[in-house]
């Protein structure tokens, strides 16, 4: 349908012009890409090459046909059609990938050279590489129902509010029987979607978990672990625990280099706190400054404290233009020795800097 829509939309554009306009005004500039972008998501190295299909539409008012394709890899093989297309047709570039190399993530460019534009259009053919392990006895040690997996708590990374993140979870099926995700997930929250690749997973053989964080929907910053749990079905329903942590930034759009003296900037005093030697027996407390040095309104989302012995009191979270408010927090060393490296985390509207970190550094005997 998507497909449809585009060449549907491709072809309203070439009629829709008006005769009034010059020939030399309307002239295409050159090939007009469905997309340039795709995802592979993860491929599994048992599963031999991956196909990429992108389809574009000739846009100019003479033929065009295409003359090289050229790839940044090795892994990658392009096919396409020498033949001349006329004004309005549709064409199609295969880029075939083959999962051999390097296990992780990968980028791929492509660029398509045409009689029309000899600088080319620039692909991009992106995924996850998962080559298959020796031992997968040994590599999918973590056990649960008869599912292997890598590890106990999966990392997605960083994150940020403009867009969802997608981690891809390899697994190993021991079981004899195959397993499917169930159609109805009653204990997954609404800002998590699990798919399963392939749609089923015969015995003995592997898998995909693509879990998709959509972090507009958490609105929650800082750092996160979580557990959920997905059902699947085989013989009978049953339910596996899935952990994740992240770490969530709010995203900004890059600020205009005029603009640069009218965002909100947050100021601290002191970004590393030193406590000295102190004892185990005595709590500590001191105070910092939070200046708004910027010319609009600033608002503090958020200040995260990463131990429970480290407290914290703050006056207010919005500041004007010009303000400043002392934070004071409180550190109790209680059962600590050595040295020791506490945080205090900063999220605000600043775009410059949204995420701030204070460390607080003491010698405890």
């Amino acid at each position: 349908m998507k497909r449809t829509i585009f060449l549907l939309g491709m072809c309203g554009f070439l009629f829709s012009c008006s005769e009034d306009v010059n020939s030399q005004d309307v002239a295409g500039t050159g090939l007009a890409w469905e997309e340039n972008l795709q995802s592979l998501g993860a491929v599994l190295a048992e599963n031999g090459e991956a196909t990429a299909s992108f389809y574009f539409v000739n846009k100019t008012d003479s033929s065009a046909y295409i003359k090289s394709v050229e790839t940044d890899c090795g892994c990658t093989v392009a096919q396409y059609s020498n033949d001349t297309l006329a004004p309005g047709k549709v064409g199609l570039v295969k880029i075939n990938y083959d999962p051999q190399s390097r296990g992780g993530s990968f980028s791929k460019m492509i660029l398509v050279r045409t009689n029309v534009d000899p600088q080319g259009d620039s692909l991009f053919l992106e995924g996850v590489n998962v080559p298959y392990p020796q031992n997968p006895e040994n590599h999918y040690e973590v056990r649960k129902n008869g599912l292997g997996f890598v590890f106990k708590v999966n990392n997605l990374g960083t994150l940020f509010t403009d867009e969802p993140k997608t981690k891809y979870l390899d697994f190993f099926n021991f079981n004899d029987f195959p397993i499917q995700l169930n159609q109805i997930q009653e204990h997954l929250p609404e800002y998590i979607e699990a798919q399963m690749h392939p749609n089923m997973v015969q015995g003995n053989t592997r898998g995909v978990l693509a879990i998709t964080f959509d972090t507009a929907k958490k609105n929650e910053l800082g750092f996160m672990e979580e557990e959920f749990r997905l059902a699947f079905l085989s013989s009978e329903r049953f339910e596996l625990p899935i952990r994740l942590m992240a770490t969530v930034h709010e995203h900004f759009d890059p600020v205009p280099v005029d603009q640069v003296d009218q965002v909100p900037k947050l100021d601290i005093s002191e970004r590393e706190v030193d406590l000295g030697k102190i004892s185990s027996g005595n709590t500590l407390s001191k105070a910092i400054s939070l200046q708004n040095t910027g010319s609009q309104p600033l608002n503090i989302r958020k200040v995260v404290s990463n131990c429970d012995c480290l407290r914290f009191e703050i006056p207010a979270y919005d500041l004007k233009a010009g303000a400043e408010i002392e934070l004071k927090f409180t550190f109790d060393p209680k059962g600590r020795r050595g040295i020791d490296h506490k945080t205090l985390t900063f999220f605000s509207n600043d775009p410059l800097n949204p995420t701030q970190t204070v460390v607080i550094k003491s010698r405890i005997d």
